[in-house]
């Protein structure tokens, strides 16, 4: 059984929280690296990365995943105002988590000070 490399990760809880998103979709994932992770100082840093290899099957229904999670990250770096209570909720809640009414679907940019 062949697999190639998916992507590779800077830090081993990146890594492994990917791999279990997928898993749980059903795909055999296989984490290389990781035992060199706690060596990043001591050799190269890009030696201690580690890496996500899937099924050559696979891939394609990774990038889709993948792909989702990356709206999902953008959705929820806006914010939406609660129609009842006007608490500010991430853009992807469907609920207010103060009051439980449904959210609008439409989101606006969270301004953030610097």
């Amino acid at each position: 059984m062949k697999r190639v490399q998916f992507s590779v990760h800077r830090t081993v809880g990146e890594a492994r929280l990917l791999a279990g998103t997928l898993e749980a979709e059903g795909m055999s994932v296989e984490v290389r690296g990781e035992s060199l992770a706690p060596l990043s100082g001591e050799i190269p840093s890009s030696e201690t990365w580690v890496e996500l290899w899937l099924l050559p099957e696979d891939v394609e229904q990774a990038r889709g995943v993948l792909a989702e999670l990356e709206a999902n990250q953008e959705e929820a770096a806006r914010s939406v105002e609660c129609p009842g209570c006007r608490e500010e909720n991430p853009g992807n809640f469907e609920l207010c988590w103060s009051c439980g009414v449904e959210l609008p679907r439409g989101l606006r940019t969270r301004l953030r000070a610097v």
